[in-house]
């Protein structure tokens, strides 16, 4: 593949990194922010049951 090409596949590309750059990755932050109040929140009641399950999801999130 040549230089040019390259350059041509990065342009088509920048759009849906764009995207992802402005809507998912303040979308997932926000969602892990939740995430850390719900395990505080679960911690000082000592709900270790909700606080497990969120730590599982606060996982999820960080793997997508």
């Amino acid at each position: 593949m040549s230089e040019d090409e390259e350059k041509v596949n990065i342009r088509r590309l920048e759009p849906a990194i764009q995207k992802f750059i402005k809507v998912a990755i303040p979308t997932d932050l926000e969602r892990l922010r939740k995430h850390q109040i719900n395990i505080k929140k679960y911690q000082k009641c000592r709900l270790w049951d909700r606080l497990h399950e969120e730590h599982i999801n606060a996982g999820r999130t960080v793997q997508f």
